[in-house]
């Protein structure tokens, strides 16, 4: 299979994965994990290392979510919606200011990638937004926007252009599953 047969086939799984999140459906991590194996090859075959790493750690926050989900609510529950507690502001942006830096200092200096600084920038937002997801905190979404906003630009540019309309779809899903688990959670 070439990369564009393997980008085709990431990006309808991803399809499937951003509804199910929409939906708040437990089966999200199962698509998730898939999805993973897809992206972690095509951002190595492309250079973007910090994207391909994201991608083995979604592998892992998949397969958490999964379980903490699983534990806690049914299968097609959107019980546990809640607003992220203030007090987790300051660290998660004093993580999101530590990790970009870093990471792209390690990109620059022994990577080839050719957008470090997105890389690095959406990597650290991605990092956080997982977390928030499998705690089901209505702010993931908030992430996702940036992030998503990211991908698609970036991956338009590098040629990915399947991965540049998923993402961009994912932008729009974003909002809406904003607007969306707000109400759930206000209920």
């Amino acid at each position: 299979m070439n990369i564009s047969t393997i980008e085709l086939l990431g990006a309808a799984i991803g399809l499937v994965y951003i509804f199910l999140e929409y939906r708040a459906s437990w089966w999200l991590w199962i698509a998730g994990i898939v999805m993973s194996l897809f992206y972690i090859y095509i951002f190595i075959e492309v250079n973007c290392y910090a994207w391909a790493l994201t991608y083995l750690y979604y592998l892992g926050a998949n397969i958490y979510g999964m379980i903490v989900w699983k534990r806690s609510s049914n299968e097609n529950s959107y019980s546990g919606i809640s607003s992220l507690p203030k007090k987790y502001y300051p660290t998660l942006l004093a993580i999101t200011f530590l990790l970009t830096p870093l990471i792209a200092f390690i990109l620059i200096k022994f990577t080839n990638t050719l957008i470090p600084i997105s890389e690095a920038f959406s990597t650290a937002l991605s990092v956080i937004a997982m977390w928030l997801l499998a705690k089901k905190y209505l702010q993931h979404w908030c992430i996702w926007m940036v992030v998503n906003a990211i991908y698609a630009i970036a991956n338009f540019w590098l040629g990915l252009y399947f991965s540049a309309i998923l993402f961009a779809v994912y932008f729009v899903v974003s909002i809406m599953g904003f607007v969306r688990w707000s109400k759930l959670a206000g209920k």
